[in-house]
């Protein structure tokens, strides 16, 4: 079988797994009346973990092998996802989650290392597309299935996760080839996984250069970092909307799974597009656009609103990783090290997103969360322009 594929199949099916887990994590919480704080850690506790633990993991990852430490994630999420159906105490979901974090801390920066090894420019660009259409192909699916299955019974909304993931490192197993032919192995330790084909041994002639010291990996980061805060932020406080609103599982479920199709038309978008490369405008005017789909939660009541919210979180979340995960691949060469700081930038805005909503929440009403991560939205998108703005004045100073 072809490596890369499988790699976009094994990305589909991980992501499918944690919206499953995640949604079915919140919701069952919202439905036995946790409070928004505890809400808020549920969505955080996974999440920062995976933060703190991506920035280790990818580094190890370029010395051990790429495979092996995704598969040894594969089984301590599994694990950790069954162990979600055996309680419903919030304080043991807390830990289990925790550990289910760590588990994808040690595969996803080995996949998105594994992904981006040797390659540069448009081929780049065009690899990462289709991998950021695919795990986003994978939580659409999770979320619209999760919601259906979780109406059937909570615990097999954290079974079937389970045995996806373990289907993961069985593809991960298989025999394999390259793109140009190479056989697949296992790397010995000291021995990283080779680039994938003939297009990974060099690096690719880039069509369209991204200005060198003009701020783009280190604003990209920043603009990762805010709208992961924002978003999951509302995605944490949302189940206890949903249900004082009478939004069933199902249908919040689907709403999830809009945005994420949101996010996979963003990311077909920007695969067509390279104009993205050498502008930073497009991303803070993008974010703005986020910040007005979080306000519509605020104050929306009808589910239209609400569709229309979260289409617009999905399309902008999508262009906000992208650009983080090219940048990073582009101008570093330790791709490990890369994908493991990218992730962790995703990582600690979704676990500061909600552990803050939720504290908001606690004290300030239903509605108040949502208002709260779309101001800060708007001040990281002004702190963004600042620091390009300062870069490039001192720059024309010392000149």
């Amino acid at each position: 079988m072809n490596q890369l594929h499988i790699l976009y199949l094994v990305s589909l099916l991980m992501d499918m797994s944690v919206a499953g887990v995640t949604f079915a994590l919140s919701r069952r919480a919202a439905e036995l009346g946790a409070t928004p704080a505890e809400l808020g850690w549920l969505g955080a506790v996974w999440i920062g973990v995976y933060a703190l633990l991506a920035l280790v993991v990818g580094r190890i990852s370029d010395r051990v092998g790429r495979r092996r430490m995704a598969a040894t994630g594969c089984l301590i999420a599994a694990a950790m996802a069954i162990a979600c159906a055996w309680t419903t105490n919030i304080r043991v979901l807390l830990v289990v989650s925790g550990i289910f974090g760590g588990g994808l801390a040690c595969y996803w920066p080995s996949i998105i290392a594994w992904l981006g090894e040797g390659l540069s420019g448009p081929v780049l660009a065009r690899r990462l597309a289709t991998f950021g259409m695919s795990w986003n192909t994978g939580l659409l699916l999770g979320y619209g299935f999760t919601g259906v299955l979780f109406k059937s019974g909570p615990s097999l909304a954290f079974y079937v996760p389970a045995g996806v993931i373990l289907l993961i490192v069985v593809l991960l197993g298989l025999p394999t080839r390259a793109d140009g032919g190479v056989v697949g192995r296992v790397p010995s330790r000291g021995d990283p996984e080779r680039p994938l084909g003939a297009a990974g041994l060099q690096r690719s002639d880039s069509l369209v250069e991204v200005p060198n010291g003009r701020g783009f990996r280190k604003t990209a980061w920043v603009a990762n970092f805010a709208t992961n805060f924002a978003f999951a932020g509302t995605t944490a406080l949302f189940p206890q909307l949903a249900t004082h609103l009478g939004i069933s599982a199902g249908v919040h479920g689907e709403l999830l799974a809009l945005s994420r199709g949101a996010a996979i038309a963003s990311f077909i978008a920007l695969n067509a597009l390279a104009f993205w490369h050498t502008r930073l405008w497009p991303l803070w005017a993008t974010q703005a656009v986020g910040a007005l789909g979080i306000a519509w939660i605020a104050w929306g009541a009808n589910l239209w609103v609400f569709a229309a919210a979260w289409i617009v979180i999905g399309a902008v979340s999508g262009y906000t990783y992208q650009a983080s995960i090219y940048f990073t691949l582009e101008e570093m060469t330790e791709k490990g090290k890369g994908s493991g700081f990218h992730e962790s930038i995703v990582g600690s805005g979704m676990f500061l997103g909600p552990v803050a909503a939720g504290w908001v929440g606690n004290h300030h009403g239903l509605r108040t969360p949502y208002l709260f991560c779309a101001v800060m939205l708007l001040l990281l998108i002004a702190a963004q322009m600042g620091v390009v703005l300062w870069r490039r004045r001192r720059q024309q100073t010392a000149v």
